[in-house]
């Protein structure tokens, strides 16, 4: 323990977030789980685990600020469903993008990195790659500039983001691993699903 920094100090908006330490990196982490984001403009490291799920990391090298989200769009296969559906994906998205220009970051500098959208259950409709298809499309709508991604396949990911400098390293998972993830998943899309025409997922 006697390598451990002071505690960060987090925005204010996520000053409720449990920091644990994170001995492979030297430094303070956060855990970010599907339908949440986080920013830092401090020296931590965020993570998260994505099976069908993406995460979306977006760095302002000129502001400093960083942060990363991680959704899933409902299923859908008619184009009525999946226009409604993609608004969760575009909800997240504007959340994170909406946050870290609050803290003066500008859509021009911002760097994304995109990751996850893997096919978990082969046979199965594939949530993974409609979630990348969104993505794709946001980015290229919106004039992101889309620096890095490691999308698709059929693995999990272990994903560590480190916001100050913009740095994703992601870590494939043994397939031993997934029924886990394949369970929380799928518990995640049920309850997105369910919430497909609540009215509180607004655009801004």
């Amino acid at each position: 323990m006697g390598d451990q920094m002071l505690t960060p100090t987090l925005l204010h908006d996520f000053s409720g977030a449990k920091l644990f330490w994170e001995p492979r990196w030297k430094c303070y982490a956060v855990k970010v789980y599907p339908g949440d984001y986080f920013v830092a403009n401090t020296e931590l490291v965020i993570t998260t685990v994505l099976g069908s799920c993406i995460s979306a990391c977006i760095h302002d090298p000129v502001a400093g600020f960083g942060g990363m989200n991680h959704f899933m769009l409902p299923e859908g296969d008619a184009r009525d469903d999946l226009c409604r559906s993609s608004r969760y994906g575009l909800f997240a998205m504007e959340q994170l993008i909406n946050e870290l220009m609050k803290h003066g970051c500008s859509r021009h500098n911002m760097q994304v990195k995109l990751t996850g959208g893997g096919r978990m259950i082969a046979g199965m409709s594939n949530i993974g790659q409609q979630n990348i298809d969104f993505i794709l499309k946001y980015i290229e709508d919106e004039s992101l500039n889309l620096i890095a991604s490691d999308l698709g396949g059929d693995q999990a990911r272990k994903v560590a983001y480190f916001p100050l400098e913009g740095r994703m390293l992601v870590n494939k998972l043994d397939h031993r691993e997934d029924q886990r993830l394949i369970e929380a998943e799928r518990s995640y899309q049920v309850d997105v699903n369910q919430h497909l025409d609540d009215t509180d997922v607004e655009l801004f």
